[in-house]
């Protein structure tokens, strides 16, 4: 199990301003971080740094607590104080905690590969957390100055340990913020630098926190570290340090990704048409047929498994957000036959489906094609990411699966651990094996997440406000039967059906936060999808997966009319 240092800065320069004003509309509480950060303004706009971190540290607090950790201070040579050894500690303990003042120099590089030989007989997986606000000045060469720290990675790579860096910069100058960026992205950490106190500390303790939590969940951990590790390699430059650690077997030769009985070759053809048959396949859909490719369309009949009008099939035409534009302004004879051949279809109207690819379409063109009273559906280049397993999939006995896995970039998956990634699209897949959900629900409750809600909430009193709080969804399983149950299978259909409410729970609590918290980032489409199995069983007519549609609708409706917040374009599979 990964065990965690963190350092915080309390050198002299933790005593300067950054600028920072709080909006009342993020104050909440008495006790909220902007609260205390306003609290800690000596001068209009500006706040003390070490106010900041103080602020910071007491939010982080949830993540760390029930965790073996040990908390020090970074200062002058010789004058660092362990505030707390190696122990695991409960939230109060940690809320007892007390940071000097502000005094003295930075002694950091050196400082760090000290910390590493000491740790390093205790454990070799480590997580550093940091917050600092500045560069070593104070270490011996070749440790000291701005490229110091390539000596100190390098010293803690040779003791033997695995350190993965999580740090918060405050107010760093552009030399620093490079420094810090390489030592958190070759580990496979995180880095952000706070210019202006405000929504950068809430996006810091959203983002820094979402991936400490990653760390309870070593399939989850070592994910997420790849993907920031391959992230970092992609914007890497000449110069900037290696990746620090090897933290899995190099990657198979792609082989394409598993939906069900199907396997996906790219979810990111190029061709329109292979894009457009995948597409169906990993909806569920079968007798895929008549496919024409027009000059800027391509054009499909299937038949989805499950459906209001069984055995009815689904007329559908696909294009680019580009050719939609296209034939919008260039080629508007184009545009007459497209139109023209929806309306002619011979499946009943609500069958009859426009998929754009791409989102960057604008309101006046979604018009246009809605005229042909097709429904329209607008997806992201990329194909969605593969489903969860199976009820009978070894992978859930194993523990070997996790949500947090997401081999696309336009897909964010909910429920998980993490944070929002803030990208175009959500896929909600709700899962249903029972002891996955219990180590989701329990890691889940240990995050932030409700009491940010509770002070967002309490002045709209919806019914999906009213939602958020109760505990449990479970009593709406109390009377579901299911439809049909495999004599084979071991699991109990009140145990699947509560485990499903929870996870439906979860889901829907992550997309209230997001709509809420997000500084223009929501998501503009939200997939909720049901393995064939699980409507096999009948949980696609369960009280709980009614519910949750419900009150995404109604969420969506009020903040459309009462917050004047454009609704997401949402998909039921």
């Amino acid at each position: 199990m990964v065990k965690i240092a963190i350092y915080v800065d309390t050198s002299g320069s933790m005593n300067e301003r950054i600028q920072g004003e709080m909006n009342e509309d993020f104050s909440g509480d008495s006790g909220s971080i902007f609260s205390k950060i306003r609290r800690g303004l000596g001068l209009k706009g500006r706040v003390k740094k070490h106010v900041v971190a103080k602020a910071m540290w007491e939010n982080l607090i949830p993540t760390f607590k029930d965790r073996q950790t040990k908390v020090s201070t970074i200062n002058s040579r010789g004058r660092s104080r362990v505030l707390a050894p190696l122990e695991f500690r409960s939230q109060e303990d940690l809320l007892k905690i007390r940071f000097p003042k502000a005094n003295g120099g930075t002694y950091l590089w050196k400082f760090l590969v000290e910390e590493a030989e000491e740790l390093g007989q205790d454990s070799v997986d480590w997580l550093f957390f940091l917050i600092s606000d500045g560069m070593d000045m104070s270490s011996p060469p070749p440790f000291n100055g701005v490229h110091g720290f390539q000596p100190c990675i390098e010293a803690i790579k040779m003791i033997g340990i695995d350190v993965e860096f999580h740090i918060i910069g405050l107010g760093l100058p552009d030399s620093s913020v490079n420094v810090f960026r390489q030592v958190s992205g070759a580990s496979g950490g995180s880095f952000v630098n706070i210019v202006e106190a405000g929504d950068d500390v809430e996006q810091a303790i959203e983002e820094v926190g979402g991936a400490l939590e990653e760390s309870l969940n070593p399939i989850a951990r070592m994910a997420s570290r790849q993907r920031r590790q391959q992230e970092y390699l992609e914007s890497r430059q000449e110069g900037d340090l290696e990746i620090t650690t090897e933290i899995a077997p190099p990657a198979p030769t792609y082989t394409g990704y598993t939906y069900g009985d199907l396997t996906i070759e790219d979810t990111n053809p190029e061709q329109l048409s292979q894009w457009q048959n995948d597409l169906l396949r990993i909806r569920g859909d079968e007798q895929i047929e008549n496919i024409q490719a027009y000059e800027n369309w391509v054009s499909m009949r299937s038949t989805p498994l499950f459906s209001d009008t069984p055995g009815i099939p689904i007329d559908s035409w696909a294009l680019s957000a580009d050719d939609v534009s296209l034939i919008a302004s260039m080629k508007i004879d184009n545009l007459f036959s497209f139109l023209s051949q929806i309306r002619s279809s011979d499946v009943p109207i609500e069958n009859r489906r426009i998929i754009v690819r791409g989102e960057n379409i604008s309101d006046t063109l979604l018009d246009t094609l809605s005229n042909s009273g097709a429904k329209v559906i607008i997806y992201p280049e990329e194909l969605p990411p593969p489903p969860p397993p199976e009820l009978d999939d070894e992978k859930w006995e194993r523990n070997e699966y996790d949500f947090n896995d997401n081999p696309t970039r336009e897909w964010d998956i909910y429920p998980n651990l993490g944070s929002s990634k803030a990208r175009f699209s959500v896929v909600i897949d709700p899962p249903t094996y029972p002891e996955y959900v219990e180590k989701l629900s329990e890691a889940f409750n240990k995050k932030n997440v409700i009491a940010e809600l509770e002070t967002k909430l309490r002045p709209i009193q919806r019914s999906y406000a009213e939602s958020v709080f109760k505990p449990s969804w479970n009593h709406f399983n109390d009377n579901w039967v299911p439809d049909d149950w495999p004599s084979l299978l071991s699991l109990e259909s009140q145990a699947v059906g509560e485990a499903f409410c929870e996870s439906l729970r979860i889901a829907y609590i992550q997309v209230v936060h997001e709509w809420l918290f997000s500084h223009g980032n929501r998501p503009k489409f939200i997939l909720i999808r049901l393995s064939n199995e699980s409507k096999t069983l009948g949980l696609h007519k369960h009280p709980c997966y009614l519910e949750f549609q419900t009150l995404l609708a109604d969420m969506f409706h009020y903040q459309s009319t009462n917050l004047r917040l454009k609704k997401p374009r949402v998909e039921y599979w």
